[in-house]
């Protein structure tokens, strides 16, 4: 009777296919996840500026002492792109918190006055009054985009007047019953956030403190 014996020779090749076919999956494996991997950083990158607040002046309108009267259009918030991408201005918003008043929309009915939320949805020209944000801001708006090196200007009048939506929204202590309309105190602190619509993240928030309208 013949004994069994192992016999390697025989299952070196079968091993060496299963460790070449092992090989070649893990390396397809790894250039498919290299290409789904770069796929999705270029579908979700978040753009990347560094805005800075060169200056916020202003006043409550109509309310309080003389002193601390401005008019709407002089409540002015300027904002300076200084570095990274540019900004399409139909996909960023700003959203703007302190302390002010705003008109009510039935002439007559006076304004008005606690915590203010103040809420650009994009910063393109739609519904916004073509006075003062389209007239302020014009070689920004000429391209659609907010380039490096230019400025925006923010002011309290900027929403959209007549027939037209705005697209300029302002709430006081929660009740947005307002004309979209806007001041701040002077001598109180703001917080200013610039936000990627798509993306949802905050490319930049800023405070600062309002001066007096001269």
């Amino acid at each position: 009777m013949h004994s069994l014996k192992s016999t390697p020779e025989g299952l070196s090749p079968v091993v060496g296919s299963l460790l070449l076919l092992l090989i070649v999956f893990v390396f397809v494996g790894a250039i498919a996840s290299s290409i789904d991997l770069s796929g999705s950083r270029t579908n979700f990158q978040y753009p990347m500026a560094r805005i800075t607040l060169e200056s916020c002046e202003g006043g409550l309108y109509g309310v309080g002492p003389t002193a601390e009267r401005a008019r709407l259009e002089e409540n002015r918030i300027v904002l300076m792109h200084e570095g990274g991408d540019p900004l399409p201005l139909d996909s960023v918003s700003i959203r703007i918190y302190g302390y002010g008043n705003s008109y009510r929309p039935v002439f007559g009915q006076g304004s008005l006055t606690g915590d203010i939320s103040v809420f650009y949805r994009d910063l393109g020209p739609g519904g916004k009054n073509s006075t003062c944000y389209v007239v302020h801001n014009s070689a920004t708006l000429e391209d659609g985009m907010w380039d490096v090196g230019e400025r925006l200007v923010l002011c309290g009048q900027d929403s959209a007047v007549g027939a037209v939506e705005s697209s300029v929204k302002v709430g006081v202590d929660g009740d947005y019953s307002t004309s979209d309309n806007y001041g701040f105190k002077a001598g109180t602190e703001i917080t200013l956030k610039v936000v990627d619509n798509k993306g949802r993240n905050v490319i930049a928030k800023r405070k600062a403190i309002v001066k007096l309208a001269d």
